[in-house]
């Protein structure tokens, strides 16, 4: 089932059926149709786009902080990664928060980002915990070390663990790198 929050066309479906209805009304019963009726079906629609706008779910605030952190890779910004990551953050290879920071900061350096294209992504949100898996391209800048040694592209696959904070902020408590190039790889791996 469509959610009404993400999605407005289940308000579209219930503006239709109810333009329907009052068309049907007006042909049946010509004396008690109003000239207001022809409205309402235009106000649900409205209605429709204005709950999805301005209501945001869990899931769009997993996407909205996911995409923050595209974006900072693809404008080299630490600010943005720092404002989505929890301050008690914590993977195999960084032990903290200032440590994936400072992983970051390096990666600038070495592998600076062009473009960020995501392939594939899945959320599954359990109470106040979520998991984000995607699988995305990334191009490289051509000053980067990367593209300088003849890998513009590398393809990879993450998964990011949420945790939701009593302020109904979503941030990334851990992370796991799967896959690169399609083969299997792990923070460990690549700390090395």
């Amino acid at each position: 089932m469509f959610n009404i929050f993400e999605y407005p066309f289940v308000g579209i479906g219930l503006a239709v059926v109810s333009m329907f209805a009052l068309w049907v009304f007006g042909a049946v019963r010509p004396d008690k149709k109003r000239k207001w009726h022809f409205a309402v079906p235009f106000v649900i629609a409205a209605l429709a786009f204005a709950i999805a706008y301005f209501v945001q779910t869990d899931k769009e605030k997993v996407l909205g902080a996911v995409n923050k952190g595209i974006k900072a890779f693809e404008k080299q910004k630490i600010e943005p990664i720092k404002e989505i990551t929890a301050d008690n953050y914590t993977d195999i290879a960084n032990t903290s928060k200032e440590m994936l920071i400072a992983y970051c900061q390096g990666l600038f350096q070495t592998a600076a980002v062009e473009k960020i294209t995501l392939f594939s992504r899945r959320i599954e949100i359990d109470g106040d915990k979520a998991t984000f898996m995607m699988e995305g391209l990334l191009k490289f800048t051509e000053q980067s070390e990367m593209a300088k040694m003849g890998k513009p592209f590398l393809i990879v696959k993450a998964r990011l663990h949420f945790k939701k904070t009593p302020q109904k902020k979503w941030l990334i408590n851990s992370s796991e790198i799967l896959e690169l190039d399609r083969k299997p790889v792990n923070w460990g791996q690549l700390h090395n």
